[in-house]
């Protein structure tokens, strides 16, 4: 019989690891950054502002699932005289703020050698010399269209033509990708880069950026749009990227958290960030000895059992805060019905997750299988365990079929010694392809067993299934 550690581990190997693709996508990405930024450095005056890039979002944290087919590439923008913003929070939208752009202009006003960048600047800012988000995203979207239009809206890469379609969604400028086997899309993120200097963080908060010396203000529409946005939003990724590091099996908790959301078609609104700032409080408030001494188990187990409570319906305590400025509440945005079907949904998770650490049988770990997969990856992992079953026939042609498979039952028998190992069973369970002790290859062979019997199975549940 499976536990619950080693079939959770079984779960990323087969459902959520992404590095079987990582390299074929990397390659055409890599391509691509290259060529959008090379072109958009000759851009005046906005190619004299670039300052670098990288590979952000759940990819540059390596918290990305399932398939490497969605890239946020950040591109930071720093102005002449950068140093010279008035950073503000705002007020009126807490998590934001504004930037006063006063003594660049005036820095900037006798500067011959800047002449186009005070003029575009002095053309983005209000009457009181505040930026302008949306007029800066506009500035941003005219010199991309540009590029693209050099570029003949394609790439090449290994001798191969790829057509690029861009679109604007937000703060991001989004580029899909359509060639073959490789579809996937690029989120290119403006950042205007500030040094530590001009955080306008808490005390509470500055306990976690030390050390980093830039953050970045993201030019992010508000919903619905507004003309003249004067307000940006803060962004730490740096400082969250250095409390994330080196906590064991917390990114592996994360990623399960990530694929359970990904396989409920009612979680859709969880968004990413919100479960990585669910465990940025928890880095805050728990010994630095949790992160290395925890199961992986119990910490998705504690993790979703504090989801719950910051989803519970009819809770005015019942937030998710977001952690740079505790003002913004990240939940404020549900529908009491978006809530409750999340409620009842993580709910249904923590029982099956509690039943299944205590008596892992076939049915809660067909359960578990299921809930950090969909219908079509379950069939999948039959699809090719049957392939090598096949391949590993036709090398031993004279090897008799067992009782059950004689039958047509092709239900795997619990592994012991004198067994023969499925095929199913090669799968590694581990992303780092560590060896496996004689027990964890048993319960990976039963796990593999049990996908199997998920695949076609209905959970009865009050949340949807994907």
């Amino acid at each position: 019989m499976a536990n619950l550690e080693n079939h959770l581990n079984f779960t990323q190997a087969e459902f959520i690891n992404i590095d079987k693709e990582r390299k074929v996508f990397s390659v055409h990405y890599n391509a691509l950054r290259d060529a959008i930024y090379s072109n958009l450095k000759v851009e005046q005056p906005v190619g004299t502002w670039l300052n670098g890039h990288k590979l952000g979002g759940s990819y540059g944290d390596r918290l990305k699932i399932t398939r490497p087919d969605e890239f946020d590439l950040v591109i930071y923008f720093k102005f002449p005289e950068n140093d010279r913003i008035i950073v503000k929070a705002d007020p009126q939208y807490p998590g934001n703020v504004k930037l006063d752009m006063t003594d660049v202009l005036k820095a900037l006003e006798p500067q011959s050698k800047h002449a186009a960048s005070f003029a575009k600047l002095r053309d983005i800012t209000t009457a009181n010399n505040l930026l302008i988000e949306d007029k800066l995203q506009n500035l941003i979207t005219g010199a991309v269209s540009r590029a693209l239009t050099k570029m003949e809206n394609k790439i090449v890469v290994e001798g191969q033509a790829t057509k690029i379609v861009y679109k604007r969604c937000g703060p991001a400028h989004t580029m899909f990708i359509n060639h073959g086997n490789i579809k996937y899309s690029v989120d290119f993120v403006p950042a205007i880069r500030l040094n530590a200097k001009q955080n306008v963080l808490g005390v509470e908060q500055l306990r976690y950026f030390k050390n980093i010396a830039y953050w970045d203000a993201i030019p992010k529409p508000m919903k619905p749009a507004q003309a003249n946005n004067v307000s940006f939003r803060a962004s730490y990724y740096e400082a969250e990227s250095v409390m994330i590091k080196d906590k064991n099996k917390l990114k592996d908790c994360i990623k399960l958290m990530k694929k359970f959301r990904d396989s409920k078609q009612n979680m859709n609104n969880l968004k990413s960030y919100y479960i990585k700032t669910l465990l940025l409080w928890e880095i805050k408030q728990r010994p630095e000895s949790y992160w290395r001494s925890q199961r992986l188990n119990d910490m998705v187990l504690e993790m979703f059992i504090i989801l719950s409570d910051r989803l519970k319906p009819g809770d005015k305590k019942a937030k998710l805060l977001f952690f740079w400025d505790p003002k913004l509440d990240l939940f404020a945005c549900f529908t009491e019905t978006q809530r409750k079907e999340m409620f009842n949904c993580v709910s249904k998770q923590i029982y099956t997750l509690r039943r299944s650490a205590g008596n892992m049988t076939d049915d809660f770990t067909n359960n578990v299988t299921s809930s950090f997969s969909t219908r079509e990856e379950r069939e999948g992992v039959v699809t090719r365990s049957q392939a090598k079953a096949n391949a590993a026939a036709a090398v031993n042609p004279n090897r008799k079929p067992s009782t059950d498979q004689a039958n047509g039952n092709n239900k795997t028998k619990p592994q012991t010694p004198n067994n023969t190992k499925p095929a199913a069973a090669q799968v590694k369970p581990t992303p780092n392809n560590a060896a496996m002790s004689p027990a964890t290859e048993a319960a990976v062979a039963a796990a593999a067993a049990a996908v199997a019997a998920a695949a076609a199975s209905k959970i009865n549940s009050s949340c949807r299934m994907s």
